[in-house]
């Protein structure tokens, strides 16, 4: 197979987006734009990817740390034709095909992409153009072919007349090259246009005055090569990866009661037999087991999910773990490094935030439980808290294996309260309670008689 390199241009400034970010940074269904386009780019097995990055850059190498990317920097915004020629040292002695894409064409598939390369290859061509049928171009450079059909020029939207501006075909932004004569074709680019930039798409015409081969590949669906310049291109392509996103969960077995109302990244997974009803929010690296209900309108991110558990209406969960046959919800809130066990209950209007609950243990009703590790079988009863923070510092508190906390207790950590222990329901716990034994910390209770209110006489 014949050598592959890629170049990544990435240095677009993004300034209609009046954004702090730069716009390769900028997210789409969960993932920044330039993560979505190094996933297939990866999966091409390239010999080596190098990407161009102007502006923010700091922003976009702290992004990309950990990829096998190569950087170059183009100083200066002057055309996509520089911004490849700015490539050149990074491939320089590389013998081979040249793909070149953009960060804002985010939703081309590995499989076009090797399409491309593919025809391209097979061809022997100087350039093959990845193009689309748009049902309304504007703003895409337009494919002029001859009457046989063949690619004669790529013109610009700005610099198209009105009868080009017509043609319905167009260029998607995405490259084959052969290696030995990109760079030297390049450095013969003119900025002969509107914007007085080095376009890319003009290295096409001078392989045609020279006959050189130069062939297309149209991509089967015009949605793959949506560009992103705006927000609202932005808000285009959300749609589109998270119609994706919902159609890969279908065929993978998941049923979604209300497809169009579910609101996924396209980085979660879940298992088969699982059902997700309408309203529901999952985000990030989430995993979801087999044979669970997502109830409506909660709220999942960054969370591993085991299987059979129900997590019931209006439940937020985030950077948690819930084990097998647990449930949670409704309107229970479980945070950052917390653990819910196997056949765990969180029940309604429960907060548990850097806690663990041990297998079958249980919250039903109200309450929160903060820095608390909760021992397997312990059942906290309704409206009791642990108080962990005293002002400065936050504490830990026990509550170990099978242990009952009455109904409106309250334990100021640090505190311990022992295997099998009782905390009597209104106690405000302050030192540990040992094994099987019971904890009372309340004043006692004083009835007077023949009391009928304070306006009594």
């Amino acid at each position: 197979m014949a050598q592959l390199a890629c170049i990544l241009l990435a240095a677009g400034e993004g300034k209609r987006f009046k954004s702090k970010l730069p716009k390769p940074l900028q997210r789409l269904c969960g993932r920044s734009l330039i993560d979505h386009v190094l996933g297939p780019l990866e999966s091409l097995g390239a010999e080596k990817i190098v990407m161009v990055v102007g502006g923010g850059r700091e922003q976009i190498y702290e992004a990309a740390r950990g990829r096998p990317v190569e950087f170059c920097v183009q100083e200066q915004p002057i055309g996509t034709g520089h911004a490849v020629l700015c490539a050149e040292q990074a491939l320089r002695g590389f013998e081979g095909t040249v793909l070149v894409t953009c960060a804002d064409i985010p939703l081309v598939s590995q499989a076009t992409l090797q399409r491309l390369v593919d025809a391209h290859q097979a061809q022997r061509a100087e350039a093959t153009i990845l193009t689309a049928i748009m049902p309304d171009p504007t703003g895409y450079g337009r494919i002029v072919r001859s009457r046989d059909g063949r690619v004669r020029a790529i013109v610009e939207h700005r610099d198209a007349t009105d009868e080009i501006r017509q043609i319905q075909e167009i260029n998607a932004g995405i490259y084959c090259f052969r290696s030995a004569s990109l760079f030297d074709e390049l450095r013969r680019v003119k900025p002969d246009n509107v914007q007085g930039e080095y376009y890319l798409p003009d290295v096409i015409g001078r392989y045609v005055a020279a006959g050189d081969i130069v062939t297309a590949v149209q991509a089967e669906n015009a949605d793959e090569v949506v560009g992103i310049n705006t927000r609202r291109h932005l808000a285009t392509a959300e749609q589109v990866a998270r119609d994706r996103a919902r159609h890969r969960l279908l065929e993978e077995g998941v049923t979604l009661v209300a497809p169009d109302t579910v609101y996924v990244d396209s980085t979660v997974r879940v298992g088969c037999d699982t059902t997700i009803y309408p309203g529901a929010i999952i985000l990030g690296e989430t995993q979801i087991g087999e044979d669970c209900e997502i109830g409506p309108y909660t709220s999942i991110e960054n969370c591993t999910i085991g299987n059979g558990v129900r997590v019931r209406h209006g439940a937020v969960l985030s950077n948690c773990a819930v084990g097998n046959n647990a449930m949670v919800g409704p309107y229970s809130h479980v945070r950052s490094d917390s653990e819910v066990g196997d056949e765990a209950l969180v029940g309604s209007f429960v907060e548990v935030v850097r806690s663990r609950l041990g297998n079958g243990a249980k919250q039903l009703h109200f309450g929160y439980v903060g820095d608390t590790q909760v021992g397997d079988g312990a059942n906290i009863g309704a409206g009791a808290v642990t108080c962990n923070y005293d002002g400065v510092d936050k504490h830990e508190t026990v509550i170990a294996e099978g242990a009952f906390i009455g109904s409106n207790s309250v334990l100021v950590a640090p505190v311990r309260v022992g295997r099998k222990a009782y905390v009597a329901a209104g106690s405000v716990i302050t030192e540990d309670v040992s094994e099987e034994s019971l904890g009372i910390a309340r004043q006692r209770q004083t009835v007077k008689d023949d009391w009928s209110g304070p306006g009594k006489k």
